[in-house]
């Protein structure tokens, strides 16, 4: 039994790894897409005008947001069983607010109504960013992964929440945090910080 868990969490650790790099990749064509040199205007763009609308790249980021989402969703499982009950449910309500704020901003984008969504990004960044830092708090806790990569997560996304609340801009500087845990979870060695009986063993 104890090894089936073992092997579910590991299974669970590798999901919500894909999921967030899988995320972070689908947000690199809005990024192309609204890049001064690459974007509507440019010579490729006027080629294929279709693909490089203004509307896909907020179509981009839906998605990215919805696939970190369900990453997020996994990790706090595993955060959950492995001891937290507090940072990690908080991150994941908190992010999933922040999500539907962005697609609600997508929405008022579409009916021209740019001011409103300029107003909803900045509820983005208030909640996205405090989402990923509860993250941090609930690695550091739990002790899942290293605990230098929790101080990253916390410290980062703090000095990037402080740098961008004031411009009112830049809601994805967060995203290096999620790429940091997504990879320590790739490389974390295999155990199950939900068993009592491997971490009397560890310890």
């Amino acid at each position: 039994m104890i090894g089936q868990n073992a092997k579910d969490t590991r299974n669970e650790r590798l999901i919500a790894a894909g999921l967030l790099l899988l995320g972070f990749l689908l947000a690199f064509p809005a990024v192309v897409i609204g890049a001064p040199n690459l974007g509507e205007n440019s010579t490729l763009g006027r080629a294929l005008p279709f693909l490089f609308d203004s509307v896909w790249e907020k179509y981009w980021y839906g998605a990215f947001l919805v696939a970190t989402l369900y990453g997020l969703v996994i990790l706090e499982g595993i955060l959950r069983r492995a001891g937290d009950h507090i940072f990690a449910r908080l991150g994941l309500v908190t992010f999933t607010l922040a999500t539907v704020m962005f697609l609600l901003m997508i929405v008022l984008e579409k009916n021209y109504l740019p001011s409103g969504a300029r107003d909803v990004e900045a509820y983005f960044i208030a909640l996205a960013f405090p989402a990923v830092i509860a993250y941090g708090l609930a690695i550091l806790r739990t002790g899942i992964l290293a605990r230098w990569i929790g101080v990253a997560v916390v410290l980062w996304t703090v000095v990037m929440l402080i740098r961008v609340v004031p411009l009112n801009g830049g809601p994805l500087f967060y995203e290096p945090a999620l790429i940091l845990i997504a990879i320590a979870l790739v490389a974390q060695r295999s155990r199950d910080p939900s068993s009592p009986s491997e971490q009397n063993v560890q310890e």
